[in-house]
Order: C-alpha cells, then sequence, then structure tokens
C-alpha cells in the first residue's frame, strides 16, 4: 500500500538520488505544481465530482501515513477506507466510465487513479480498467509513470511477471536487481521503461527509498 509519490522537482549536485532529480528537472510539465497551473486555466464539468476524489485522496494517504508511523489500528482503517473507495470507484465507473480531465482536472484524474490503484480487492474491477488507464496516459491525461505502476499492478495480481519493476515491498529494493529474477529481468524493464519514456529503475527505485524514510 504505497504512497503517491512524485520525483523530486529539480536537480542538486549533492541530492541522494542526482538521476531520479536530472530526470525531473528535464520534465517539468510532469510536476504537482505544473498540474496544478494547467487545471486553473481549465473550466472543469464535474467541480463536484473533483471535489469528491480530492478528499477520497486526503483520506487514503492520511491512512498511509499512520501506517507508515505504526500507529495502532492503522492497517484497519486503511482496509476500510480502501473498501469504501473501491464501492464508489466501482459504482461510478459503471455510471460515467473513469474521470477525465475535461471533468475533473489532472490532479482529479491522478486522485482517481491512486484510488484505482489500491482497489487490491478486486483484481478484475483492477483488470477492467487497464485499458482505459492506458487511454488516459496516451492522450496526456495521466503520467505515464502512473500508467506503468498499475499495469504492474495488474500483472502482479495475476502472477505475471512486472513489465516495469514497480510493484515490490521497500526490503526488496535494496536486494541484488532491484528485487527482480535476475539481471536479464533487470534489463527487460529498464528497455520497457526507456520505451515508455519513464526514469530508469535505479533512480525509481532511489527516489521511492528516501521517499519512505
Amino acid at each position: 500500500m504505497a504512497l503517491l509519490c512524485v520525483a523530486p522537482p529539480a536537480f542538486a549536485a549533492d541530492s541522494v538520488c542526482p538521476g531520479a532529480d536530472a530526470w525531473a528537472a528535464a520534465h517539468p510539465e510532469e510536476s504537482d505544481a505544473a498540474r496544478t497551473q494547467r487545471d486553473a486555466a481549465r473550466s472543469l464539468t464535474h467541480p463536484d465530482l473533483r471535489r469528491e476524489l480530492a478528499e477520497r485522496f486526503a483520506r487514503d494517504q492520511e491512512a498511509r501515513i499512520a501506517m507508515l508511523a505504526g500507529s495502532r489500528g492503522a492497517g484497519r482503517a486503511a482496509g476500510a477506507i480502501d473498501e469504501d473507495n473501491l464501492r464508489w470507484l466501482h459504482a461510478l465507473v459503471r455510471a460515467q466510465d473513469f474521470p477525465t480531465v475535461a471533468q475533473v482536472g489532472e490532479q482529479g484524474v491522478l486522485h482517481a487513479w491512486l484510488l484505482a490503484q489500491h482497489a487490491d480487492r478486486a483484481p478484475t474491477f483492477q483488470a477492467a480498467l487497464l485499458p482505459v488507464i492506458e487511454r488516459r496516459a496516451q492522450q496526456g491525461e495521466l503520467p505515464l509513470s502512473d500508467f506503468a505502476r498499475f499495469t504492474d499492478r495488474v500483472l502482479k495480481a495475476q502472477g505475471k511477471p512486472q513489465r516495469y519493476g514497480t510493484q515490490f515491498p521497500p526490503q526488496e529494493w535494496a536486494r541484488p536487481h532491484f528485487g527482480l529474477p535476475d539481471a536479464a529481468s533487470v534489463q527487460f524493464v529498464e528497455e520497457n521503461r526507456r520505451a515508455l519514456g519513464i526514469m530508469p529503475l535505479a533512480d525509481y527505485v532511489c527516489m521511492m527509498s528516501e521517499a519512505r524514510r
């Protein structure tokens, strides 16, 4: 149950993860600030839905921060929030499909993605969402890195090898090959990440590891 993490905003020579910082500096359009600025120029068709997504996103993240802090009962609380979000998102998709940028802005689509990413209790539902998640990413409505994470989430639930190497517990990242079976698997993942246009695996692992400290 990972937090929603993004790349650092700028390159710093003494950074712990200079590769991730350099990649983020070369892609300023993917920063939260850039998304917020683009959304501010939009006239959203479903502002109430956007607010609902923001509230559900905030509850999700608050619960996971409590889990990382080791708070008593945090796991049960996060599970209850996930279950409620799953029921709500399933009903939303059934009624009107997955949200679009025109409806809720880029931040709203990102918040909807996170709810879907944490809907692990319903792997069939997640798998059914993968084509629309891919479309949103191809249309520039969702970061390609988040499409990668969702793809791996679905593949992992199906017992299949990950394509982008994004879904491992933190303790796996410190092991050889970042939790992947062997060097050939790392090469396969790196080629897929390069083809999609997302940061190299080593930089991603560094960034995520630092975010969890």
